[in-house]
């Protein structure tokens, strides 16, 4: 706020000198200038346009009207300039802002030279076209194009130069302390770092290209990415190095420059292995997807996070360093302290970033494992960082923090070796000892050397237990593998030959039956109702 009220009575200031060093009339003569002025370009240049434009079109010269047009935004831009020097005669104004408007001058005349001399060049595109044709297929157009850029780039460097010479006045003294020799020098080191570095990127490049496809090359190409950015940045840092060593620069200029290039090394350091976590990571997916190892992928998703984060903080220490200069030690000192506030501030977070590693290397369940978590049933969809998704059977998603993961039981169905069941099959009290011992040959038969039987885990069948209300036969027996649906289809053929089987022995089912006794005495008379609309028979024994 300051600053703003600062400007704004440096400006009042700067008013209040104009205004009184100068008449009513030299204002009004100045703007008159300006106003005819303009006025009077603007109508030149549209009836230049129209009468350039009919003349070249009576004399069949169309296809040079866009390239006399080009001239014209330059004309203006001199003639706009002239304009302002004209205009500024009849004024007395302070030497500051003599110098303001000879600057704007300048730009508008530099921008002028600019834009005719790419104009001219732009002429060779039409040069070209009016060579003969056989002279026209003995040259190809790439070097032409590469000689058009050069001439721009030569345009610009030369504009630039002619406008800081003619406006020293705006640019610091230290600059016109150094000889020519030191410039020249500068400049040759520009541009051999400009085409030496754009020669080794290309040549990166073309060798990381020709590796895309190449699987067992894949870590020179990750290697050889890693590298691109990290040296255009290391030129720029060599580039703003030799300037400063070989001109004579301000003692704030040359610290600014010392500053720089030590932050542009640090970012250089501090890149390049950021980049080279690319190679980690694929070393680790590969070897995870190996079929004798027990690393996990999301495993090698979370080295490569902690060791990000770790490249990220320690890199921006060291950058911080190379910028303020600080010792190391109360970097790390004030990082402790607002580490500790992080942690602090982010318990539930941790605890559930240590328990999804507790999981990843003790992997007591993978994705797509069936899990039974505190009532919750069904697959593994995702291992995050914060939490695991299990998706229900019934299609819901349950997210379970992996800090309760990583402390609780978990029965993991899916690694169970095969499915094993045991049923009890009732036949009735009646049946005589040799169908039961037929009841139980049946039923070994059908399962002997079954589908899905492992010979370490044999069918067990045995006429165990005496019931209530049946004789009980009892069922034993594992499917290999623990396909669920394949284990389903395997029961349902079990049970209908057990039915058929025993419905061709005469073998009865039991099922659950009741018996009564009533009776009769002094105590306890018996009296029977039959209700003649629903024919039921109720009984009433009173005491």
């Amino acid at each position: 706020m300051k600053s703003a009220q600062s400007l704004f009575d440096q400006l009042v200031l700067l008013l209040e000198k104009v205004s009184a060093g100068n008449e009513v009339w030299q204002f009004a003569v100045s703007l008159f200038i300006l106003f005819v002025g303009f006025l009077t370009l603007e109508l030149l240049s549209r009836y230049a346009n129209k009468r350039i434009e009919a003349r070249l079109k009576d004399k069949g010269f169309e296809q040079w009207v866009p390239y006399l047009w080009g001239f014209l935004p330059s004309l203006r831009l001199f003639f706009a300039a002239l304009l302002l020097r004209i205009a500024e005669a009849p004024l007395h104004l302070p030497q500051q802002l003599v110098v303001l408007l000879h600057g704007l001058e300048g730009v508008l005349c530099a921008l002028a030279l600019i834009l005719l001399f790419f104009q001219v060049v732009r002429l060779m595109d039409f040069l070209f076209l009016a060579l003969p044709s056989s002279v026209r297929s003995s040259i190809s157009e790439g070097p032409l194009e590469y000689l058009k850029s050069i001439l721009r780039i030569i345009v610009v460097i030369l504009a630039a130069v002619v406008f800081i010479y003619t406006q020293r006045a705006f640019l610091p003294q230290w600059l016109w302390t150094s000889p020519l020799w030191r410039y020249l020098a500068v400049l040759a080191v520009l541009v051999i770092l400009s085409i030496g570095g754009k020669l080794l990127v290309r040549f990166l490049s073309t060798m990381t290209a020709a590796l895309r496809d190449t699987e067992e090359k894949a870590r020179l190409r990750l290697v050889l990415q890693a590298t691109l950015w990290p040296i255009r940045i290391l030129l720029v840092a060599i580039g703003i190095y030799a300037i400063k060593e070989l001109l004579l620069l301000s003692p704030t200029v040359e610290h600014l420059a010392g500053t720089t290039v030590n932050v542009l090394g640090a970012v250089v350091v501090v890149f390049f292995a950021y980049r080279l976590l690319d190679v980690l990571e694929y070393e680790l997916t590969r070897f995870a997807k190996r079929e004798d190892n027990k690393l996990d992928l999301n495993f090698a998703k979370l080295i490569r996070l902690i060791t990000s984060v770790l490249v990220v903080v320690f890199g921006g220490i060291y950058i911080l360093q190379a910028i303020t200069g600080k010792p190391l030690n109360a970097l790390l000192a004030g990082l402790g302290i607002g580490g500790l506030a992080v942690a602090l501030a982010a318990q539930d977070t941790l605890k559930n970033f240590f328990g999804s590693i507790m999981i990843m290397m003790d992997k007591p369940f993978v994705v797509g494992d069936r899990v039974v978590v505190e009532g919750v049933d069904g697959p593994v969809e995702d291992i995050g960082f914060r939490s695991t998704r299990i998706r229900t059977f019934t299609g819901h998603l349950v997210a379970v923090p992996n800090e309760k993961m990583a402390r609780i039981n978990i029965e993991n169905i899916g690694r169970r070796p095969s499915i094993r069941r045991i049923t009890n099959i009732t036949i009735t009290y009646d049946t005589p000892p040799e169908k039961v011992q037929r009841a139980l040959g049946i039923i070994r038969e059908i399962l002997e050397n079954h589908e899905g039987m492992d010979p370490e885990f044999p069918p067990r069948v045995y006429f165990n237990e005496f019931n209530d209300a049946s004789l009980n036969i009892m069922m034993i027996y594992w499917y290999f593998p623990p396909n669920y649906w394949d284990f389903l289809a395997f029961n349902e053929r079990v049970n209908m030959q057990i039915m058929r089987a025993f419905e061709a022995e005469g073998i009865e089912f039991a099922f659950p039956t009741t018996t009564t006794y009533l009776a009769q005495d002094d105590r306890r008379s018996l009296n029977i109702t039959i209700s003649r609309d629903s024919q039921q028979t109720e009984s009433d024994e009173k005491g």
